[in-house]
């Protein structure tokens, strides 16, 4: 195979040229060292590394795709896998088997905007910004890219909204139009941990300790295993089931299941706009309202960040107009009327 390559000095240093007047420091002013790098560049070059040799990136985006999809499906929680691969599916379609070096914002923009034609929301469109600049730091972390080429993308402002939670007298009326046991039992068992659908769905009985009165979240949103205590309501929950070998909830194997049921159940009852998460919320109110405090909740709640916690503070405030008012201190002269008086 004829090749046009040349190494050659500027100013000391040394440069390798290659096709079309390219050309490529070689960052050394050592003749040796120069003459070695420069035979394995044409090595590379001979076993069809032209890109390599070029500073470029050698990979493309299908193949990339398929090596992380292998290595995520066997390390990644199954609901991080499945937004990454939706994530990368997304950008195939929108850029093609260009090499991740060529991955710009504007093929980010494309997403964004065929997103928004097909009406899905504001979240959904951040969670592909946030799950793709994830999988291309994977990229960088193998060495296929120097940089992330989405490193600067930004997420779509959002709204957010007061969480949505059922009140403690709704509650009650709620509860007890649920006609199915079965999901009685696991709705007021959300309500009363707080606990996220596949936390709750994944508990075993050998992950509850009646005698420490505890139980243990071993799959959570944080991937960080830890106790819980288990209150009046849950206790009850956990005495009216049968006890033995496998998951706590048999009835419910997928989450989406479960969260459809709720669905229902909430919308008979008059909560139409309202989700399973916000049983969650619903925890979350009932303990602010009892005097509870935002430090307590966010370990209550498995929050790694304060922050996330803060949502509920005016539910807290809320409280505190209300009961500010049991201080009773009684009748005082403030406008000093007796010395009036006595001046009359």
């Amino acid at each position: 195979m004829k090749i046009h390559m040349r190494l050659f000095q500027r100013k000391g240093w040394y440069h390798v040229e290659f096709e079309r007047n390219q050309r490529r420091a070689l960052k050394t002013k050592d003749k040796a060292e120069a003459r070695e790098l420069f035979l394995e560049l044409k090595r590379q070059y001979l076993a069809g590394k032209l890109h390599d040799l070029r500073g470029e990136c050698a990979t493309t985006l299908f193949p990339f795709s398929k090596e992380y999809k292998e290595w995520a499906g066997t390390v990644q929680p199954k609901s991080t896998y499945n937004a990454n691969r939706l994530a990368l599916d997304k950008l195939m379609q929108h850029a093609g088997d260009i090499p991740l070096d060529k991955i710009t914002l504007k093929h980010l923009d494309a997403i964004v905007a065929q997103s928004k034609r097909d009406d899905l929301s504001t979240a959904s469109i951040n969670n592909y910004i946030r799950h793709l600049r994830t999988v291309l730091n994977k990229a960088v972390a193998w060495g296929y890219l120097k940089i992330n080429p989405l490193r600067q993308a930004k997420e779509l402002p959002q709204q957010k909204k007061p969480p949505r939670f059922i009140s403690r007298n709704d509650l009650s009326r709620f509860l007890h139009s649920i006609a199915d046991l079965d999901l009685r039992r696991v709705v007021v068992a959300l309500v009363s941990t707080g606990r996220r659908r596949k936390e709750l769905l994944s508990l075993t009985w050998a992950d509850v300790d009646f005698d420490r009165n505890v139980y243990l979240v071993r799959q959570s949103k944080t991937h960080l295993s830890r106790h819980y205590p288990i209150n009046s309501a849950f206790l009850a929950v956990l005495n009216s089931l049968e006890r033995g070998p496998g998951k706590v909830f048999k009835r419910w194997r997928h989450p989406d299941t479960l969260s459809h049921y709720v669905k229902l159940a909430l919308t008979e009852a008059g909560f139409a706009d309202f989700r399973l998460h916000d049983l969650r919320h619903t925890f979350a109110s009932l303990f602010m309202e009892s005097g509870g405090n935002l430090r307590t909740l966010q370990d209550l709640l498995g929050h790694t960040e304060y922050r996330t916690t803060e949502i509920y503070a005016h539910i807290g405030e809320d409280h505190l107009r209300e009961e500010v008012d049991r201080v009773k201190i009684g009748p005082v002269d403030l406008l000093n009327s007796g010395q009036k008086a006595n001046e009359r």
